[in-house]
Formats: C-alpha cells, structure tokens, sequence
C-alpha cells in the first residue's frame, strides 16, 4: 500500500515519464485493488483539503467507470468501506500539512528526490546550434523531442562504431534512465565513472538511478555512492552531499 501510495502520489504530481503515466492508467484498468488505492489517495486527498489535479481526476474517473465491478464504486461507498482507514489518513495529513510533510507520500523519499533531479536537469539536453550535421547532437534532439527509442538507438550505434566515446555513453544512460530501463542505464553510468574525465558524472549518475530504481540494496549502495562523490569531489558534489542528509 505505501509503495502504491507513493507511486500514485508521483503520476499525479507529473513525476512519471509518458510511458510510465500509460503502464499507470493501464494498471488502474486491470488490477481492482490498484484502483482502490487510487480512490483511496484521491479520498484521503480530499479530505485533507489538499488540492488535487483536477484533469487527472477526472480522467481516473473514467477509467474506473471502464473497470467492471468498479463502476459500481462511488467516492461515499469508498470512504464507508475503507472508514478508518481514510478517516486515519485524513487526520494525519491535516496534522503535517503545516508542516508541509506527507507522512504517506514521503517527499524526501530516494525515488522522490530522484524524480525531482530528472524533472528539473534532464528532460532535455543541451544541443549545440550549428549547420553541421552530427550523431550526437542528434540523438539529443530525439531525446528532446521525447523520442527515446529513436535517441537510444541513435546513441547505442556511436557506441558500437567507437567503444570509447563516453560521450555517447552517458546520454545513452540518460536516455535509459528516463524509459525505465534501470539496469542498462546502470551500465552505461558505470562504464562512463571508469573514465578518467576533468568532469565525469557517471557515479554520481550511477547514484541517481539507483535512488530512482529503489530495489531492495539499491538505497544504501546509492548512500556509499554519493559519499564517494562528495568525498573524491566528483561532478554533483553538492547535490550529492544535501541528499546524504535527507536519506
């Protein structure tokens, strides 16, 4: 439940990546218990006096009209069925909103702080203005554009072609990081930290995702990671070391 919580928390913040807001309302389409965890949050929402996105409301609204047996559910019937639970949640949420906390919904969470790196430095990347056509500034654009795949495949053929461009590794890690694919983002990350670079974010990078994956282990390897970029002032330092206070 607190997994879900944090998970629904994100979709209707705009944390989550395209595709994974479609594998979110797809779930909410399949799994019963998934959609009551939505009707549980957006109730306890609600009761809080904390505004809700009133688009995505409304459009999960919709979606469990489509559910089967859940068209029958109505926000009254949710909140007696689920009675102490909400009232518990309700209450809880009043008593931290001061202090702008969610005890729930853990906004200093790994997962969080990760979503907010990604939402605030990577969705796009940097593309050099020019005529000159080139590889890399293209897969940027792809990647820009919100066209993963095509930016991946761009960026994995420089790879084949030349095995040592860590260039093209660390966008071809960004670009997986952002479709989900934890374990190939972590080795282009860990590839490009083995390079001996002025600037190299690849540990740092490498910390990122696995904050982000949130798999049993990844937390305290993400925690020794980040010391280590603090303690061999490696690129993101400062992020790192204001994340090593809050997790």
């Amino acid at each position: 439940m607190e997994n879900n919580l944090e998970y629904i928390d994100a979709y209707f913040n705009k944390m989550l990546s395209p595709e994974e807001a479609i594998l979110f309302e797809k779930k909410i389409e399949e799994e019963k218990d998934f959609a009551e965890d939505v009707a549980f949050y957006l109730s306890a929402k609600q009761s809080a006096q904390e505004e809700v996105n009133l688009e995505k409301k409304e459009r999960f609204r919709q979606l469990l009209m489509q559910a089967g047996d859940l068209a029958k559910v109505r926000p009254q019937g949710v909140v007696r069925r689920m009675g102490y639970r909400i009232a518990a949640a309700a209450a809880i949420l009043i008593c931290v909103s001061v202090a702008g906390y969610f005890v729930f919904f853990k906004p200093g969470s790994p997962p969080q702080m990760a979503d907010k790196y990604i939402n605030e430095n990577l969705v796009t990347l940097g593309v050099k203005m020019g005529t000159v056509l080139d590889s890399i500034e293209d897969g940027k654009r792809l990647y820009n554009d919100a066209r993963y795949d095509s930016a991946i495949h761009q960026f994995e053929s420089i790879v084949q072609r030349d095995t040592a461009n860590f260039t093209a590794k660390e966008y071809l890690g960004i670009a997986y990081l952002r479709v989900g694919n934890y374990d190939k983002a972590l080795l282009y990350f860990q590839q490009l930290g083995n390079y001996s670079l002025q600037s190299n974010p690849g540990t740092f990078y490498e910390a990122l995702t696995l904050m982000k994956r949130n798999q049993p282990g990844d937390k305290q390897t993400a925690k020794q990671l980040l010391k280590q970029v603090v303690d061999d002032d490696l690129e993101g330092k400062e992020t790192a070391r204001q994340w090593l206070r809050k997790i």
